[in-house]
Parts: C-alpha cells; structure tokens; sequence
C-alpha cells in the first residue's frame, strides 16, 4: 500500500473525554470501596478519569472527537469515503457504532464498520485507512473510542480504577500532489496477534446503549503486563525494520497507556525520553481504543509535535494483538 503515488497523511485530529470527572477518593467513595486514594495513585501511576454520564453511550463521545477532527481537516462529513470506530464497547452488538455515528454526523451512502482489537483497535483501524486509501478512497474518519467505565467490576482492585471512558479521532486522507517526497504521509504499518492471549483480558458481552453489561475479567494482571513489556519493544523494532529506519531517526513516540509506571518502564527499556513522547494516563486512565488518538490530539494542541516529525505509533491489546505505525506528520504545529 506504500506503493501508492499519493501520500496519506493524518489532516484532522480530536478527542472527547467522559463528562463525568472523578478522582481516586471519589470513586472509592461512589464504589463504596475500602481503599485509599494515595494506594491507587502509588499503585498504578493514576490520579484521575472521566466517566460518561448514564444515558450515552460508546457513539455520542465517538461523535464529538469526530466533529472535532472533521473542523480540523476542513472537511464536511458527507465527504468522506468511510468511517471505521475501534472500540470494545459498542453501542450494541450489531449494527456497527460507525453506523450510528455516520447517522449522528448527518451523512449517509458510504461504508462505515467498527473493528474490535481492544488496546489495539486504533493502530488496527489505521491500518485498515491505509489500504483503502492505497486504493482508492479519499478521506477516511478513524475513530477510537470506548467506555469501560460500563464493563467494571468496583470489588476487583486489578481493574476498579485502571479506565477512563474517551474517543479520539483523526481523518486520514490521501493528499492529491502525486510526486511529493518518498517519506510523506504513512512510511510503515505492522499488525500482529497471538491468539493464545485471548483469554487474558475479555468482556462476554456488552453494548453501552444496554441498561446492563457483563464485566471485564482479568484473572492474571502480571501476565497483561509481561505481554506488554515485551511486546512494545518488539513491535517497535518490526516497523522501525519495516519503514528502514534506526530508532533514532523517529522524532516522537506515543503508546497506548494501560499503566503509568509500566508505560515509563516501556520508554526507559527503548531509551524514548520525556520530550519525545506524550503522556495522558494520570489524568484520563486506560481509555483502551483512544488512548493513542487521544495522546496524538493532545500533543498536536500542545504543539509536541511540528511538521516532517517521524511519529510512531504502538499498541498491545487483548488478544494479544499489537500494532505499530510510522508516519511524517503533517500537520502545523
């Protein structure tokens, strides 16, 4: 797909967060948990997150991130070639949340479709852009969004306080100037699973629309973290071998966010320094599905990130599965 003459470059970007804001000491005291804030902070690196109110759901949050990202592009929404939302917490389970997004942005007649690869669902759904807009469309709307908050289990201290409820986005679009340099826009994209995870991490059911859903189940929190640890590094390595690139050639780097000081253990291992990566799990959680398109917003607004940088892009997720992308960014800062 890197074949392509046009380049596909990321031309909007936005996120939304839960409207509801609760730190440690006021969860524990909605939950009625015995547990003090200060362990939660010193366990898990988290002092915050933002959980959507009852009465919406997974589209409406994925629908703000989108208006979001389609203002920053210059793009109306009846423009677009598709939509696809990563997530794990649709509205239902049929039809696709991209479905009812499509519907709440007031557009009709092109495809829209979720994926589901949990933490990794963003990369995924980017990689999936790629190739359509490699052969043929023009502007797709990638969304990662999910509410965990709907699937949590308040008695199990391995997940009661890891997740936060947002959605980010970006329009990905394949710019018409045939001929620009070789390295402009997407240079690598590398997806992986290792379906012998599956049952490390899962949610039996769940649709955010329901007035009830199944809770997530973790029954080994060491075994997520090991994947994780090891699995981060690797999938870094397989692009930067993918796009023929050292390591100190990529100018930013932003992870999925599962885990404060997991995610500090990650960068300190790949030598990626606090200047060149974006940091947002203190203050939102584990948003799953957004947390890249989240950080990638909330860099671009903090300026973090100026225009030819190489920005990397890594997830691991339930499964296992991982992904990993490099891209020239293209956006002013």
């Amino acid at each position: 797909m890197f074949a392509c003459p046009h380049p596909m470059a990321i031309t909007g970007t936005g996120y939304a967060l839960g409207d509801e804001f609760l730190d440690n000491a006021a969860l524990a005291e909605r939950h009625a948990i015995r547990i003090k804030p200060s362990f939660i902070k010193n366990s898990i690196g988290i002092n915050s997150r933002y959980f959507l109110s009852e009465g919406r759901s997974t589209s409406d949050i994925a629908t703000e991130a989108a208006k979001q990202a389609l203002s920053q592009a210059g793009l109306p929404a009846q423009q677009l070639s598709r939509i696809i939302v990563a997530t794990s917490t649709p509205d239902y389970l049929s039809p696709s949340t991209a479905c009812v997004v499509q519907h709440k942005l007031g557009a009709s007649g092109f495809p829209a479709h979720d994926v589901c690869a949990a933490c990794s669902g963003f990369v995924y759904a980017v990689d999936q852009a790629l190739r359509y807009l490699a052969t043929g469309d023009e502007h797709v709307l990638v969304i990662g969004a999910d509410v965990r908050s709907r699937t949590l289990d308040f008695s199990n201290r391995r997940t009661a306080f890891l997740y936060g409820d947002g959605a980010g986005a970006v329009v990905i679009s394949r710019l018409k100037d045939s001929g620009a340099a070789e390295d402009s826009g997407f240079l690598a994209s590398y997806l992986y699973a290792d379906g012998a995870g599956h049952d490390a991490v899962y949610v039996p059911s769940v649709g955010t629309a329901a007035t009830a859903s199944a809770q997530l189940v973790m029954p080994d929190g060491q075994r997520v973290s090991h994947n994780a640890s090891v699995g981060v590094p690797g999938l870094v390595k397989a692009v930067l071998s993918q796009a023929k690139l050292q390591q100190s050639a990529v100018d930013f780097f932003l992870f999925h966010q599962p885990n404060l000081y997991l995610l500090q253990s990650v960068c300190e291992d790949l030598g990626v320094p606090a200047d060149k990566t974006h940091i947002s799990f203190p203050d939102i959680g584990n948003t799953v599905a957004a947390s890249i398109p989240i950080a990638l917003a909330q860099a671009h607004a903090g300026k973090k990130l100026q225009f030819g940088d190489r920005v990397l892009l890594c997830a691991m997720g339930a499964g296992f599965t991982g992904g990993a992308q490099i891209l020239r960014w293209s956006l002013p800062a």
